[in-house]
């Protein structure tokens, strides 16, 4: 596994509650999160899984888990970014999950998929087993392993700093 950390000190918490509301998850186009993220990021994205979750000490993590086609490998790849907030004061650093180890963080989609993306370019529309079939919802609902093991990650992973 291998953490990528942003500086992410102009970050405002009321863009990612526009975005997703604590408590929620969304399925977004990556094009939403243009000016929130660095472009190079969500440039790899097809379709992202965003949620935030709020503390009983007022603490937000949010994640937003890109897919990311990887023809060369005939997969798509789970790359979760995630960062907190204290508060309205922000974590001074986001993390990027590169490389995971949970489980269903690949998806090696059927050929259908394959054929779908070579005639037409549609990849961000094709359902994906590790995706949600509602496009919004109470995250206490999401029944997705994978999404709440890669939201865990990094809640571990930025906890240290929330606590510093």
């Amino acid at each position: 596994m291998k953490y990528d950390w942003f500086d992410i000190a102009k970050e405002d918490r009321s863009k990612w509650e526009g975005i997703c509301p604590p408590g929620e998850y969304k399925v977004i186009q990556a094009t939403v999160l243009s000016g929130v993220l660095p472009d190079a990021l969500i440039n790899q994205f097809n379709s992202v899984f965003v949620m935030g979750s709020a503390t009983s000490n007022g603490s937000v993590y949010y994640m937003a888990n890109g897919n990311r086609v990887d023809a060369r490998d005939g997969a798509i790849d789970q790359m979760p970014f995630g960062l907190a907030f204290v508060g309205d004061d922000l974590v001074t650093s986001g993390c990027l999950i590169q490389h995971g180890n949970w489980m269903n963080r690949t998806t090696i989609p059927p050929t259908e998929f394959w054929n779908h993306i070579i005639a037409s370019g549609t990849a961000s529309y094709y359902p994906l087993s590790e995706m949600p079939s509602d496009s919004a919802g109470k995250i206490i609902n999401l029944k997705i392993d994978s999404q709440n093991a890669a939201f865990g990650k990094l809640v571990e992973i930025l906890k240290g700093h929330v606590d510093e």
